[in-house]
């Protein structure tokens, strides 16, 4: 067995574990990064009202007794940088650290409204969510006399109206929305130059997203040639759904009833973006599944005055652990 750490997609860490019997090679992964939050006095601080700090604790704590468990096959232990920002599991997984990988998992504390103290969830059901940008070309003039130009606050109203409307199946849950709007900034009695609108969409599911991002990039596109201009969307980041394998989601919710009992088996929960899934989406044949962990935080993820109960944190590594031993041991 050879055990080393190293610095992965920029300031990730990766420890590798390697049994002596063959064996699959997998990847427990924990995100590491805070959220960031103004001051009082101007400033930015760096807050962990995601619980990204208990995860690394969680599974750093399982680390010595990885070395005992693992048999056969390799494990990875990945602290991930960069998840709230959807970038760091590309990093990593441009640096190579997914090439090899059979089986992944991940796992995450949840709100108490989300998952109750104690209680662990078998599969967390994250969407799919892209952030867009469309920037809408205007033709500047006077507000006395808007028909000589082109104002594209007016294109932005009518197409945020227009996405208002979308529609994919009602069998899906998803939205659209139109979070920022921003234009060139002048005097109040010109028409801008250019209108840029921030749009959030999310689906349940990966195929519905693209759907989405296609009838947006068309009613972006014809709103703005009703009006004889043009308008850009851009992409500035995204996230897949969650596509976990059966299999594997069995495996943790049969770890969960015998570490915890029956009673504290709850089968799934909800939970955002996730930036984890594309370790799958960039090697489809990995077999992937994220738990969840009621620690009783409170008031909420992405609050900045979010607490958790300490003494649930073993309940993380405990079933690191185990799950090391059913796969590797």
């Amino acid at each position: 067995m050879d055990r080393f750490f190293i610095t992965v997609g920029g300031t990730g860490v990766v420890a590798t574990i390697r049994g002596k019997e063959s064996g699959p090679v997998v990847l427990f992964r924990a995100d590491m990064d805070a959220l960031p939050y103004s001051t009082q006095d101007g400033g930015v601080v760096a807050i962990h009202a995601c619980g990204h700090d208990s995860h690394c604790a969680m599974l750093l704590a399982a680390v010595p007794q990885f070395k005992e468990i693992v048999k056969r096959g390799t494990l990875k232990v990945v602290f991930q940088p960069g998840e709230e920002n959807l970038t760091g599991a590309l990093a990593m997984i441009e640096a190579g650290v997914g090439d090899d990988v059979d089986i992944a998992i991940a796992g995450h504390i949840r709100a108490t409204q989300d998952l109750a103290a104690g209680k662990l969830c078998a599969q967390i059901n994250h969407v799919a969510c892209t952030t867009h940008i469309v920037t809408i070309e205007g033709q500047p003039v006077h507000a006395s006399r808007p028909h000589q130009g082109i104002n594209p606050v007016d294109v932005a109203a009518n197409m945020i109206v227009a996405l208002n409307g979308m529609r994919i199946d009602p069998n899906e849950s998803w939205s659209i929305k139109a979070t920022r709007i921003q234009s060139e900034p002048g005097a109040t009695n010109t028409i801008a130059a250019w209108t840029k609108v921030m749009l959030d969409l999310r689906a349940e599911t990966n195929s519905g997203l693209a759907e989405m991002v296609a009838k947006l990039e068309s009613i972006a596109k014809h709103t703005a040639e009703a009006y004889g201009t043009t308008a850009k969307v851009e992409l500035i980041e995204e996230c897949p759904a969650s596509e976990y394998d059966v299999e594997m989601v069995a495996l943790v919710k049969e770890t969960i009833a015998e570490e915890f009992g029956v009673e504290n088996v709850v089968d799934a929960c909800g939970g955002g973006g996730e930036d984890f899934h594309f370790f799958k989406t960039k090697k489809p044949s990995t077999k992937t599944a994220y738990f969840g962990i009621g620690v009783g935080a409170t008031p909420g993820l992405h609050d900045r005055n979010m607490t958790l109960e300490e003494k649930y944190l073993p309940n993380g590594t405990k079933m690191w652990e185990a799950l090391a031993k059913k796969l590797l041991g």
